[in-house]
């Protein structure tokens, strides 16, 4: 990885005094954020989130696999999942070009493998998810969903999180009839 050096140089009534010098070395290059396309949900609605990986350092990195926990959380003993992937929603873009889908494994958790960041380049993952019955759908409810981006080298994962509010409004629905009589 790259390392970098640092000293600081301090002059005062003609007198140099140089410091120490110190080293450093950036470990990781690769950085993650995730974004839901939308901030609140319903009942039955498709959320569009989006991946996005970018590499800032000269090697490219392969084989990296991105899991997507769908918003789980613990009820009592048993664990939920408030969505549920969308199957062939999966995009994935490399410096801006589509690229061959990646294996996908609908989980629950989403399991995405064989990505690549090219070196100084980014990848981009676009999919969506449902919105289904173990969503919390009380006022202020909402879902946090965490993907980690592991593999590929990486000394540790990254974790990224996007979280949806529900969208507080009445869910109605009318219906109307005639009676003969």
């Amino acid at each position: 990885m790259a390392t970098f050096y640092n000293q600081a140089t301090l002059s005062y009534n003609n007198t140099v005094t140089n410091s120490n010098v110190v080293s450093g070395e950036l470990l990781e290059v690769l950085s993650a954020t995730k974004t839901a396309v939308r901030a609140e949900y319903r009942p039955d609605d498709r959320i569009t989130y989006l991946i996005s990986i970018v590499n800032t350092g000269t090697l490219p990195y392969t084989d990296l696999t991105v899991t997507d926990n769908l918003g789980a959380y613990e009820s009592g003993a048993t664990t939920l999942y408030p969505l549920t992937y969308v199957e062939d929603s999966l995009r994935y873009f490399s410096n801006g070009v589509l690229q061959a889908t990646p294996v996908a494994q609908a989980g629950p958790p989403l399991t995405v493998s064989g990505i690549t960041v090219p070196a100084n380049g980014n990848a981009l993952i676009i999919y969506e998810a449902a919105v289904n019955q173990f969503a919390p759908f009380g006022v202020d409810a909402t879902i946090v969903n965490e993907a980690t981006v592991s593999g590929g080298g990486l000394s540790t994962p990254i974790t990224v999180t996007a979280t949806i509010e529900t969208e507080d409004i009445a869910v109605l629905s009318i219906s109307k009839a005639i009676c003969p009589a």
